[in-house]
């Protein structure tokens, strides 16, 4: 039925109605079975492939429903996958998403849980983007434990979130050449224990021609560098 749609009407996957939405919205919102979206994206690329979608649109008709969150997580995975070029404007719709206070369908466990995700879904590039891994789990940790209520503004508890990445992007900079100058201490002293043994070898092992390349890359991965930036690194992050 699909095929013979769009063979007969092909114009109708870009024809909006009277709420701006295309089929490709409703395909998701009403949880179509994954052989569907692949022939409307399919369609969509063939036929029409330099078309703009409405992505802030799209989640945030979907996301103000009782949507299933895997269906709100596939098409901003569609998005990303294939069409990772055209804007979604997060910082918009998480503002609309936090100050909304009429979401009259949600309970407040629920309303809490989908806006915990929602906000984890807007802030993933940058925290993905946060280079050490105490800065990521700090602020997913601050995203999953938000305390959100339905009746309230919770445009505060995003703007603590949104400031903190903020910060940790900042200090991204100062924390890595910190790191780096530490590994760097720890490789040289690896290198000078290692040289400091060789002293005591025969005469025999003495003559016997290594690798020196070899021997710099092996005393990098073991000087414990990853172990010791890791206990370290929390104590220059200042709180």
């Amino acid at each position: 039925m699909y095929r013979l749609i769009v063979e007969k009407y092909p114009e109708n996957l870009i024809t909006e109605d009277r709420w701006g939405a295309l089929p490709l919205l409703y395909a998701f919102w009403a949880a179509a079975p994954s052989e569907i979206i692949q022939f409307l994206l399919k369609s969509y690329q063939s036929l029409y492939p330099g078309h703009a979608f409405n992505w802030t649109m799209m989640v945030e008709t979907i996301a103000r429903c009782v949507t299933p969150k895997e269906s709100i997580e596939n098409l901003i995975r569609l998005k990303q996958m294939h069409f990772a070029e055209q804007p979604l404007h997060w910082d918009y719709l998480l503002d609309e998403f936090v100050n909304d206070r009429s979401h009259v369908t949600f309970g407040e466990l629920l309303f809490q849980e989908r806006l915990q995700f929602l906000v984890m879904c807007g802030m993933s590039s940058r925290v993905e983007a946060l280079a050490f891994k105490v800065l990521r789990d700090c602020i997913t940790n601050m995203i999953q434990t938000a305390d959100y209520k339905r009746d309230e503004d919770n445009r505060p508890i995003l703007h603590e979130i949104q400031g903190r990445i903020a910060y940790f992007e900042d200090e991204l900079p100062r924390l890595k050449e910190t790191t780096t100058m530490l590994e760097l201490a720890l490789w040289k002293m690896k290198m000078s224990g290692n040289g400091h043994s060789n002293k005591n070898q025969t005469h025999c092992q003495k003559k016997i021609k290594t690798d020196e390349a070899s021997i710099r890359r092996q005393c990098r991965n073991t000087c414990g560098a990853d172990i010791m930036i890791g206990l370290v690194l929390p104590f220059l992050i200042p709180t």
